[in-house]
Parts: structure tokens; sequence; C-alpha cells
């Protein structure tokens, strides 16, 4: 998936390993610079626009970034204790694409899985909420938006300690997952699943940043999906929260080529956007020092047509509303939700004229 997040996003605390697994893929055409008058794909140019504009990307200022911060304090219970493959041996798993030539897109967020201790609540939720198909491969699930492969979903008990909860996390294109793997012991982070090869998929592993963020990389072994513009139902964003978004930018940058853009636009000095391939891939963040009770996390959302009508639907689903609109966060068209089983996932009204004026 092209987070058509040109702006694309997660969190958890982690411990010791067994709780997780798999990755993502997208659609999109048009190569730009990172700048703000150029179209978005998925997690792509929304992301620059995230940058400029946290709101966009996820966070306001002032009251409205107090809201966020104090909501991630509820998205901290997605901590993982443990991270275990799903399968007992590589599962069959389809390519991220199926397009003949597809280029190579390091640093685009290509996947995203769901790791949830109710499987079938799940699929009701996300399927009725924005009409997401499904293909049950063994074990996993393949989520798919307008026949569009997405994301997939696993299901693993919950630990009876609470330390592991459902949660959603993100997977990085790289060239190199054993590069990748080496470069984040050597900067303080932490290897939950070593790389590993699955078939038609690629070979994916799984990580903790230095300061606990989960994400996974991902070689795909037949490209990666092009850059589009993200419609209704894709994931449109992803941003992390950081306790230094700097120094987390350059751990990302070392680990996918990152370029850092600092957003000097703003009242928020420490927000910084990572760029690949003239898109914005995501946003990093960094959180206020009171807010010692936050753990740094990555953050994904969905794009949807209206956000007022996925709330209520959210709710009549078994959802709950975690972060509600503010005007200060995307002039109200931004919300963080939790699924029936608590796995929480942002929700975003977007439209290309919220690229104006630095949005």
């Amino acid at each position: 998936m092209t987070l058509a997040i040109g702006r694309r996003v997660h969190c958890l605390e982690q411990k010791d390993p067994e709780y997780i697994r798999p990755g993502w893929a997208t659609k999109n055409s048009a190569s730009c610079e990172p700048c703000v008058d150029s179209p978005i794909s998925g997690l792509d140019r929304t992301a620059l626009n995230a940058g400029k504009r946290a709101a966009a990307a996820g966070v306001g200022s002032g009251a409205g970034r107090q809201r966020f911060v104090i909501t991630l304090l509820v998205l901290t219970l997605l901590t993982v204790s443990r991270v275990l493959s799903v399968f007992a041996g590589p599962p069959p798993l389809p390519p991220l694409t199926t397009v003949s030539g597809s280029p190579r897109l390091s640093g685009k967020f290509v996947w995203a899985d769901l790791v949830t201790d109710d499987l079938p609540a799940a699929r009701r939720f996300y399927g009725k909420l924005f009409d997401w198909t499904f293909q049950v491969i063994g074990d996993y699930t393949v989520a798919s938006n307008d026949e569009r492969p997405l994301c997939g979903m696993f299901q693993r008990p919950r630990p009876k300690d609470g330390s592991a909860k459902p949660r959603w996390f993100a997977y990085i294109s790289v060239r190199n997952p054993g590069k990748a793997q080496k470069t984040v012991a050597k900067l303080g982070g932490r290897v939950l699943a070593p790389p590993q090869e699955f078939p038609k998929r690629g070979e994916q592993a799984i990580f903790a940043d230095p300061e606990g963020a989960l994400f996974g990389v991902l070689k795909s072994s037949s490209g990666d999906p092009e850059d589009f513009q993200a419609e209704s139902g894709d994931w449109v964003w992803i941003e992390l929260l950081s306790r230094d978004a700097r120094k987390a930018g350059e751990f990302y940058r070392a680990i996918a080529g990152y370029d850092i853009v600092e957003n000097t636009t703003s009242k928020r000095p420490n927000d910084f956007v990572f760029v690949s391939e003239g898109y914005a891939r995501a946003a990093a963040l960094t959180l206020p020092k009171e807010r010692e009770g936050v753990t740094p996390n990555w953050l994904l959302f969905v794009r949807v047509k209206s956000l007022s009508e996925c709330l209520a639907q959210a709710a009549q689903l078994g959802g709950k509303v975690l972060l509600s609109p503010s005007p200060q966060l995307l002039d109200g068209k931004l919300a963080i939700i939790a699924d029936p089983t608590g796995a929480a996932v942002g929700v975003m009204e977007w439209s290309v004229e919220m690229l104006k004026g630095g949005r």
C-alpha cells in the first residue's frame, strides 16, 4: 500500500518478543517534489504537509496537541510483550503488486498488520466501517480496499498479564532487511523478528526503535506498488510520536535513507517529515516533556469520506472514539478511534484542497 499517506501510521512499548508479524501494499501515479503544491499518494504527499502541519499529520498545537497527547496515554495500551511468527512456516502471502516491472520505493510504507485477540470481530468492524473485503490464507487474513490488498490481520491470545493488547503496525520498504537488522542493533534498537522469506511476498522483519516504537521492514519480491492518491478506505498518513523527533529521524534515515525535513513553517520546531522518492512518507513529532507517561509509537490513518458519519458508525459497531475532532487538528477533519478489541487507528477526512496553505 502506498500509504496514501504521501502522508501515511503506530504504537507500543517492547518487552519480550511474542505477539506479531507480516506486511502492506498500494496504488498511484505521479512523481513530484516534496512540496505543498504537489499531489498526494496515499500516505505520501499528504505526509509532507502533515509535517508542515502536524494536525494534517495528526497533531495541532496548544490545547489540541495536549488532547492528542493525552489520548496517546490510551494508545500505550497497545504495548507488545512478545513478537512471534503467526505461522509454523512461511505462509503463501500474495505479492504486494502484480504489475510487471514495479519499482522498489525505499522508505515507502507498503504494508500494515493488525494483531488481535478476536479476528472475527475485527473483520466485522473494518469490513463495515471501511468497506474492506477479506481473503483468508490459513491463520492470516488479507484485507483489501476496492480489490487492492492493503493490510493483514492475524489472531494471538491476549497475555493474561495484560502486557500486550491488539494493535496495528506498519512496514517500510527497504532494499536489504539484513542490513537494516544490523543498523537497528547498532543504533540501539531491538530485533523482534529477524528477516524471513515469505513465498511470493519477499523478505521481512520486525524491529523496535531505540524508544520502543514497533515497525517492520519489507523487501518485496515483486517491487513496490506505485505511489497514488489515497481514496476512501486507503491508508492516508502515518506518524511517529517521539521523545526526540530529530534523533528519531536520524535513526530512520539510517534504516531507510530518508531525507529528513524540519517543519519550519509552524510553531512546532521539533516536527520533522520523512521524505523519499519525492514524497513525504511520514512525520515525526516531539512529545512534550511533561508527558512522560506517553510511550513513543507509530499511528496509522485511514481516509474516510465523512468523518462524522465514520465516528457514528464506529460507535454503532462497538468501537470507541479516543480522540474527537477538534478545530486545532486538521480543521476538525481528524480523529482517533479504537476497534472493538482495542486496537487504535486514525481516521481522516482529507481532500486535495487541504494542501493549500501547508495543511
